[in-house]
Formats: structure tokens, C-alpha cells, sequence
């Protein structure tokens, strides 16, 4: 059932936010679901038209792979700071996207808890 809720919301769903990347909100039990499938892409076509960057990426993988027992020292740290740096891991939002986006997010908010001063009482609901 969640597959076909899943599809569903990927066939029928409108963007929070539609520039420069189109971000999509989901509502879950918990909470929701923020979609940025379209900045992964850029990111990953990024990682893949710049050779210096996917050599960085190659390197920390080969790091990754020899340091198998963790020790503390993290060798592919620096590398991860170069290609952060190099590709953003920031989303922009643009003008009366943010209040768009915060519109969204509140509407798929859960409801707060509510607290009922009878229930703490002995011989309440809990009793």
C-alpha cells in the first residue's frame, strides 16, 4: 500500500518550490518528506561532467575502501570539505519561494499534542 501511495504522489505531485530546483514535499506519519530529486541530479551530472571533481570522489572512495578498521581518523574527511565546497550543499530559494515553501510545510505538519489535565489525574483516562 505504501508503494502505490508512493507512485502516486510521484505522478501527481506539485513542487514546493519550482527554481532554480524543484523541491517536493511529502506528508508522512511522522511528519513530511522533502523531495530534492532535481538538486541530486544536478549534483550527480556535476560530479560526472567535471573530471577533477569525480577524480576527487574516485579518490575518496579508494581512501574509504583501504581504511576498513575506524580508527578515529577519517582520511577522506578533506576530501569530502573539496567536493562540498566545489558543488554547494545548499538550496537556494528564491523571492516568494521560501514563503511557498513554509506555506507547504506547515499545512503537512502534524497536529500538536494535546494535553488533557484530566487524564495526569489519578482515575482518569490512563487509569
Amino acid at each position: 500500500m505504501n508503494r502505490i501511495r508512493l507512485y502516486l504522489h510521484r505522478i501527481f505531485r506539485r513542487p514546493a518550490v519550482t527554481g532554480p530546483y524543484r523541491l517536493y514535499i511529502r506528508r508522512t506519519p511522522a511528519g513530511a518528506m522533502l523531495d530534492v530529486e532535481h538538486y541530486l541530479i544536478a549534483v550527480l551530472e556535476t560530479l560526472a561532467d567535471n573530471p577533477d571533481l569525480l577524480d576527487l570522489l574516485l579518490e575518496m572512495a579508494e581512501d574509504r575502501g583501504r581504511a576498513r578498521e575506524h580508527d578515529g581518523w577519517e582520511p577522506e574527511q578533506l576530501l569530502v570539505e573539496k567536493l562540498t565546497l566545489a558543488l554547494g550543499y545548499e538550496l537556494p530559494l528564491n523571492g516568494d519561494a521560501v514563503a511557498r515553501l513554509a506555506d507547504r510545510l506547515r499545512a503537512v505538519a502534524p497536529a500538536p499534542a494535546v494535553w488533557l489535565p484530566e487524564q495526569r489525574r489519578e482515575g482518569g483516562a490512563a487509569a
